[in-house]
């Protein structure tokens, strides 16, 4: 079942990125090592990536919010995109369910 509060395709600067809200599901940073494991798996569809995590901090007058999440930027015209986004969501959901079992 899709999440799309998880896992959700969005504009960039750069263009059009598969987003996921990490920290707000896994209550954590991504390791390095599931960044790596990200990267393999998108590997399987492209032949290139780039990941970005980042910490994000929004702020205006009436409050302020702090995020952490994983961008994939989507190469340009790549027809799998649904693949790309599936990919994605397994792997976060994989990292989630991981690290609740110990």
């Amino acid at each position: 079942m899709n999440d799309p509060s998880l896992v959700f395709v969005g504009d960039t600067a750069g263009g059009r990125a598969v987003l996921v809200n990490f920290a707000v599901h896994a209550g954590r940073e991504a390791t390095a090592a599931e960044i790596d494991r990200l990267g393999d798996a998108l590997l399987e569809h492209v032949d290139e990536a780039e990941i970005v995590c980042e910490q994000r901090t929004e702020i205006d007058r009436g409050g302020r919010a702090s995020i952490y999440q994983i961008r994939v930027e989507l190469p340009d015209g790549h027809a799998e995109q649904d693949a790309l986004v599936g990919t994605v969501e397994a792997w976060a959901r994989d990292c989630i369910a991981e690290r609740r079992l110990i």
